[in-house]
């Protein structure tokens, strides 16, 4: 119907598809790199939440005043306290003694004026976390983000306190390297030997903390965990080892890692059941077939077990871990905050404590299970764990 004779016409603007008027800025990583977000919002003192999600992938950053103040991924992450525990600085028993009811940078706090910590070794744990949680988000493409103006979210994640300028230029210094070190140290995930001819001079004394960690064994990351250093730190020694000659790579046993990931998701499923938490471990079983299709993995489950498996999925074995790894820990961190700890834990605990001893070594090498809480002997060098280090991990 027309409007009548010399009545206002009404025009309602037009509506973008997609536009949701509670953001104030979304977009796709792309044209925009990591880094020009983060210059915009330290210039203008920004004071709200980043959203970035690439694929199953997430992190929320919040900013006060252009400063960092908070940071959360879909997986956790872990807080200073802990990393000071798996850089064997401080005992577990310690911190689950002292922290209950402090924050923890004041328990980080009370440590550093007690003098059972150093301010390095916060320096040291600082870098580790900014690594997590921020300095690989410089590696990320195709990556949708949004913005909410003066909305502050700090729930399930860590605070931190760095400026955005310093983590700029950090960032982008590693993304350089990282390009000249990747078609060396492809993935985190890389498992390191020593070659049989040794070249005649020994390696520097810059990089033997991680040369004598090389055992065909570890990889990337839980060398840099033994060696209290940060993933790109030991990626960097490695790959100048690799060049020296000293050492060469070997990929994950591809079998091996599917028959982990396997046995891992039947076992949280049962669990589930056995907890009488039916409806969680539908929830669970669909999250993970969704997961499967959207990565193009060809793993499928039904009622609790699994039908088919990744064995031929066209992707590579450290590309599987990578996978894998990001399933189970957004996985566990949900958990974490449905359950009490003796269920979310008991989740993975059951299988890590019934398997072989090869099977624990890559639980904890993946991070399928909570570190600190499991075999911390084993981890800081016990000597009884020399008896059950598994074969090399060969593919």
């Amino acid at each position: 119907m027309s409007a009548p004779r010399g009545a206002p016409l009404r025009v309602d603007p037009p509506k973008l598809d997609g536009f949701d008027d509670a953001i104030d800025l979304q977009g796709r990583l792309g044209a925009f790199s990591i880094s020009d977000i983060f210059q915009m919002f330290t210039y203008t003192e920004k004071t709200g939440t980043l959203a970035m999600i690439q694929g199953w992938n997430t992190r929320t950053i919040t900013f006060e005043r252009g400063r960092i103040s908070y940071v959360a991924a879909g997986s956790r992450l872990p807080t200073i306290a802990e990393l000071l525990v798996r850089n064997g600085r401080v005992r577990r028993d310690v911190v689950d003694g002292r922290g209950h009811g402090m924050s923890d940078a004041e328990l980080v706090g009370a440590l550093l004026k007690e003098g059972q910590i150093t301010t390095s070794d916060i320096q040291r744990c600082q870098d580790q976390l900014l690594e997590a949680s921020i300095y690989t988000l410089f590696l990320w493409r195709n990556c949708y983000f949004t913005f909410r103006a003066n909305e502050l979210v700090k729930e399930g994640g860590v605070a931190v306190s760095v400026d955005s300028t310093h983590l700029i230029i950090e960032g982008t210094r590693r993304v350089d390297e990282w390009i000249e070190i990747s078609p060396i140290v492809p993935s985190v995930f890389m498992i390191f030997r020593k070659t049989v001819r040794q070249p005649a001079s020994r390696a520097s004394r810059e990089l033997y903390d991680v040369f004598s960690r090389v055992d065909g064994h570890q990889d990337v990351v839980a060398i840099a965990r033994a060696t209290k250093q940060t993933q790109f730190e030991t990626a960097r020694k490695l790959y100048e080892l690799v060049r020296g000659g000293y050492i060469e790579s070997i990929p994950p046993n591809r079998e091996k890692v599917i028959e982990l990931f396997n046995l891992a998701v039947e076992s949280v499923y049962l669990k589930l059941i056995m907890f009488d938490y039916a409806r969680s471990a539908l929830e669970f079983e669909n999250q993970f077939n969704r997961f499967a299709i959207d990565n193009r993995l060809k793993v499928r489950m039904s009622a609790g077990k699994i039908l088919m498996s990744d064995t031929t999925t066209p992707v590579t074995a450290t590309e599987l871990v990578d996978l894998y790894r990001l399933f189970i820990g957004i996985q566990n961190n949900k958990f974490s905050k449905m359950f009490e700890p003796v269920i979310a834990n008991g989740l993975m605990e059951g299988l890590y404590r019934h398997t072989d001893p090869e099977m624990q070594a890559m639980m904890r090498m993946y991070e399928f299970v909570e570190i600190e809480g499991l075999l911390m002997l084993d981890l800081f060098g016990d000597s009884s764990s020399a008896a059950a280090t598994p074969e090399p991990l060969t593919g």
